[in-house]
């Protein structure tokens, strides 16, 4: 695994750690830990030799041959030969499924200090696998503040380190529990990855690009259709990731989210409750070219695109309940992303739902042209 955050690029060569850099006959050199010198092509059995050689035989699928070559060349080098060492054998040890394995590679790149968002999200992704969710929380936001100093002219691979980071966190939370926390950063890695590209190249048999534990991905896929309420989709995709592994560690929480959309679900209307509206709204934070005002504005017109969402709500009479629908607004008056931040009973469904009709059907009027708004508003809903 050493793609850019979350996946695994089987051609290592082209995404070693930051500390590590080609010379010109195509050796390696980079920092010494804490030796302070570079390494020259000549001191040792050249690197990029035995990542030539550990190719080869992962591409013949002997990966048992290839993590031993390395396992046996480490003590041969130091520095940067040996970081890289390191990291092509945390790929390899987490295509063999020794997950804990990997993760002590990863751990020595870290300790180095050499670690790149690459390392960190393949280290988050092999503690995952292992049943560390905290730790691999922990890893995915290590890997997503390293993508987020890169410089303006490395925008592009920032994008796609940060959705790589952003889509392992999203799955870790969601298998920790954290429903909320995890719809949330699946919604920023489809803000840097608007069509879920990485996500579709992932899944492509063959793909230098892939998620571990093999059919991983498609749990991913299935967590990114449900934030963009496409429930078809995720179901489809918690389905084969369920097939592909039926025994796998996180087989219940795909089955979750499957019961959670199962027909029938819908409560019935007990006594005492009814079907509630929005009753009062306000925007509490505006940022950039789109005012409070005309926010609440632009809502206080279209609050019925959220009845069908609210139809599915049961509420007591009397009772009142508040949510919040956090917002990017481009300079046309669309919205851009949309997260919602629900209290129980809402179910994760109703965020969803209120996320979805956001995106497609609010929109504010503008003046000219201006840049991106983050917009807050708080809505509180009650029996009418």
């Amino acid at each position: 695994m050493a793609r850019l955050a979350g996946a695994v690029l089987a051609t290592c060569l082209t995404l070693l750690p930051a500390a590590v850099r080609a010379l010109p006959d195509g050796s390696y050199w980079g920092r010494i830990g804490t030796a302070g010198a570079p390494a020259r092509p000549g001191d040792r059995d050249d690197i990029a030799a035995l990542l030539e050689r550990v190719d080869a035989e992962e591409t013949a699928g002997r990966l048992e041959p290839a993590c031993v070559m390395l396992e046996k060349a480490l003590p041969r080098y130091s520095g940067a030969e040996r970081i890289a060492a390191w990291f092509r054998l945390g790929i390899i040890r987490s295509r063999l499924g020794r997950f804990r394995e990997a993760a002590s590679a990863y751990a020595a790149v870290v300790a180095d200090g050499s670690a790149d968002s690459a390392v960190y999200s393949n280290f988050a992704e092999v503690l995952m696998a292992a049943g560390r969710l905290h730790d691999a929380e922990a890893r995915y936001r290590d890997a997503i503040s390293v993508a987020g100093d890169f410089g303006v002219g490395e925008r592009r691979e920032r994008s796609h380190e940060l959705a790589l980071a952003y889509y392992g966190l999203a799955v870790a939370l969601d298998r920790d529990d954290q429903p909320m926390a995890a719809r949330e950063a699946m919604m920023r890695a489809l803000a840097n990855d608007p069509t879920a590209s990485v996500l579709k190249v992932a899944s492509t048999p063959g793909s230098d690009l892939f998620f571990v534990p093999e059919g991983d991905v498609f749990y991913y896929l299935g967590l990114a259709a449900e934030a963009e309420g496409r429930d078809g989709d995720a179901d489809a995709a918690f389905q084969e990731f369920i097939a592909r592994g039926p025994h796998g560690r996180w087989v219940r929480a795909a089955e979750a989210h499957l019961a959670r959309k199962a027909p029938g679900k819908r409560r019935a209307v007990g006594a005492g409750e009814a079907v509630p509206r929005v009753l009062a709204h306000a925007t509490v934070l505006a940022s950039g070219g789109t005012t409070a005002p005309l926010v609440d504005a632009a809502w206080r017109g279209q609050l019925d695109i959220l009845d069908d969402c609210l139809n599915d709500v049961r509420l007591p009479a009397h009772v009142t309940l508040r949510f919040a629908i956090e917002m990017d607004v481009d300079a046309h008056g669309r919205p851009t992303r949309v997260i919602v931040k629900a209290p129980a009973p809402f179910e994760e469904r109703f965020a969803r739902c209120v996320e979805s009709a956001t995106m497609q059907h609010l929109r504010l009027s503008v003046l000219g042209t201006k840049p991106l708004t983050l917009a807050r508003t708080e809505m509180v809903v009650g029996t009418p």
